[in-house]
């Protein structure tokens, strides 16, 4: 099965224009360095809302194969949207320096992992402000209740320094 993360999928034409397609295994480890890296980096309500958005993707809470995401649907507000892509790709770059790894119980492996942070990088770098849903953010807010992460100041594992879902630490869970 896998997820596929791309950009700016054509629903009229049912086709992607650009996609990272991970294994199951695969994007879990993705979203763990992701998840690592950001909360290291994340200073803004906005970025952390960013890495909580990140967090949910958990496949043992919301099913195999099933967190793969259009990065225009990502929480995107276009008056922090520069900042945020910033941000975004120096969470990417964090990954690849490994950041947080020391309080991961498994080796990933570097070669994989590193391919499709080039790839996600490559996904995320010509987007504009111009490409964002609007409703994405607003919709996904809208989802959160009052003990949602987003809602109650943005909590953070005590073990991984990540950012949490209302599914817990993606890193301990997974």
């Amino acid at each position: 099965m896998g997820n596929t993360f791309c950009f700016n999928f054509d629903y009229t034409k049912n086709s992607v224009k650009d996609a990272l397609h991970m294994s199951n295994s695969g994007t879990s480890v993705f979203i763990n360095v992701l998840c690592l890296s950001g909360g290291r980096l994340a200073e803004t309500e906005s970025q952390k809302r960013f890495m909580v958005f990140l967090a949910e993707k958990n496949q043992n809470v919301c099913g195999i194969g099933t967190v793969g995401f259009d990065i225009v649907d990502m929480p995107w507000d276009k008056d922090s949207f520069d900042e945020d892509k910033v941000f975004i790709l120096k969470v990417i770059e964090g990954a690849k320096q490994k950041l947080g790894w020391e309080t991961l119980d498994y080796r990933p492996n570097e070669e994989i992992v590193f391919d499709c942070l080039d790839t996600f990088r490559k996904l995320i770098e010509p987007m504009t402000s111009d490409d964002i849903i609007d409703a994405s953010l607003t919709e996904w807010l809208e989802e959160a209740d009052e003990n949602d992460p987003v809602r109650c100041g943005f909590p953070k594992c005590m073990i991984h320094d990540t950012y949490v879902s209302i599914h817990g630490c993606q890193v301990c869970t997974d």
